[in-house]
């Protein structure tokens, strides 16, 4: 029963990885001018939204914020809030917000091949959980030490390459604890 408990723990960690997406990479809470770019030739009520989207519309977020000089505005959670803001992964850069994540999840996929073969084949199950478990700590830590999108993207591949050892083996150290009557 104790293994069970401890391989079951690691899916905590797993869905961790998934999970994270949501709010590292989501958009921005909203975002404002800086008080010194304020001048006669903007609107307050337009210059002042604070709201994401300017209303809900994320298209009007983009267009107004592309149309603001360089400098000139500020998120209102700040640069580090999530990866959008301190990539600034708006406007003609706006695709790129989406590229970590689907690494992550093709990452996953290229994962899963490997480990079945290593778990079945070359170390077994318990040795591969243990190195699906390093591996993921290490590429989610550098992952947050990132200095731009590109290495995030490659660092949330190799993630997801790692985590997904932790489900292939989780499963079945699960289910070899059931005796033979069932």
């Amino acid at each position: 029963m104790l293994q069970v408990v401890l391989v079951s723990f690691s899916w905590v960690f797993d869905s961790q990885n998934t999970l994270v997406t949501i709010f590292t990479d989501a958009q921005p809470s909203g975002w404002r001018c800086k008080t010194s770019a304020i001048n006669a030739s903007l609107s307050p009520s337009w210059c002042m939204n604070d709201t994401a989207g300017g209303g809900g519309n994320e298209g009007q977020l983009a267009g107004h914020v592309c149309g603001l000089a360089a400098g000139s505005w500020e998120w209102t959670g700040g640069n580090s809030a999530t990866t959008i803001a301190e990539w600034d992964l708006i406007c003609h850069r706006k695709f790129l917000a989406a590229i970590p994540t689907s690494l992550f999840f093709i990452g996953s996929i290229f994962g899963c091949t490997f480990y079945g073969r290593l778990a079945d084949v070359w170390l077994g199950r318990k040795k591969t959980l243990l190195l699906a478990c390093i591996l993921t700590s290490i590429t989610t830590f550098f992952a947050s030490l990132s200095p731009n999108v590109w290495i995030y993207s490659f660092l949330r591949f190799a993630n997801g390459f790692a985590r997904s050892g932790n489900g292939i083996c989780s499963i079945v150290l699960s289910m070899e604890v059931v005796g033979n009557k069932w």
